[in-house]
């Protein structure tokens, strides 16, 4: 019993001394540790640029559109960003819902926010400008504005360079995306494929088309692109033995096309200069056989 007591006694003088020394620290100004937010990201290319900034431990949820970087696919999936279910966000117990003007439904949203989940929508984005200030707010969010500010500048001056070299008459591209069980579709007006397009210089060889609509051989046949890029969901989803038509175009046959994953053709992240290359560099080609009279 008396040993027992004095182990009670100690017990009470270490923990009043821990909580001692606690109100010393706070008094004498040192910083309080703080936890990092806890974040739910509801968009593929926000999701990207988290991990680009190194701030991945934050997130604790991803949407359905969020699949690179491959780490990624470890996360608790909530739903697609266009129809967020509110149990499923909230059950994750985020302090934020990071997502863009996309995100729907509007009601999800406000039931979130009322619930105290702090909900930042930033807009889409078109443009190279678009993506490097969505670059700087995460970083913002993230608490990684110093590396966001880096990493914006890297990528402008690779943008820099792409749209220094657009020289010539424009040449017109057929962009397709593979969209799983949407089948192949045609990129028109008001895409971010006709956005990519845009930013290196290029035309849209079916700008008639506004949105996205469902391939037709014979329109891709009267096409007569100078060059094809296709955007896929997941790798190796496109085949071009299905899409004999689109074999018989001289781009194709020629070499002049790009398959490349989605998110990077797309989704004006952080990848966003790399795209921009792949596509340039696919009409310099298109300009060398101009150049040859072929």
């Amino acid at each position: 019993m008396r040993l027992m007591a004095v182990a009670a006694r100690w017990a009470a003088c270490v923990s009043f001394a821990a909580i001692t020394l606690a109100a010393s620290a706070a008094q004498a100004g040192e910083p309080e540790v703080r936890s990092e937010p806890r974040i739910v990201s509801a968009d593929g290319s926000l999701t990207e640029t988290v991990y680009a900034l190194g701030a991945e431990d934050a997130l604790v949820g991803v949407d359905t559109t969020s699949n690179y970087p491959r780490a990624v696919n470890e996360l608790p999936k909530v739903g697609y960003l266009r129809a967020l279910p509110f149990e499923g966000v909230l059950a994750l117990k985020p302090d934020v819902l990071l997502t863009t003007d996309e995100a729907e439904p509007a009601k999800t949203l406000e039931r979130l926010a009322k619930a105290g989940v702090e909900v930042v929508q930033l807009p889409v984005a078109r443009s190279p400008a678009d993506t490097l200030a969505r670059i700087r707010e995460v970083g913002r969010v993230v608490g990684k504005e110093a590396r966001a500010k880096a990493m914006a500048a890297s990528i402008q001056k690779r943008v820099a360079a792409v749209e220094a070299a657009q020289s010539g008459t424009p040449a017109r591209v057929l962009f397709l995306m593979a969209a799983g069980d949407h089948g192949v579709m045609i990129a028109g007006q008001g895409t971010a494929g006709q956005a990519l397009l845009e930013s290196v210089g290029a035309r849209n060889a079916m700008a008639d088309v506004r949105g996205y609509k469902p391939a037709n051989r014979e329109a891709l046949l009267a096409s007569q692109p100078d060059a094809i890029v296709v955007a896929e969901s997941r790798p190796g989803q496109f085949r071009i033995d299905q899409w004999p038509q689109l074999a018989a175009l001289d781009a194709w046959k020629q070499g002049r096309h790009y398959v490349g994953d989605s998110m990077l053709l797309l989704g004006f992240g952080p990848r966003l200069s790399q795209a921009m290359e792949a596509v340039a560099n696919l009409l310099t080609e298109v300009e060398q056989v101009a150049s040859n009279g072929h």
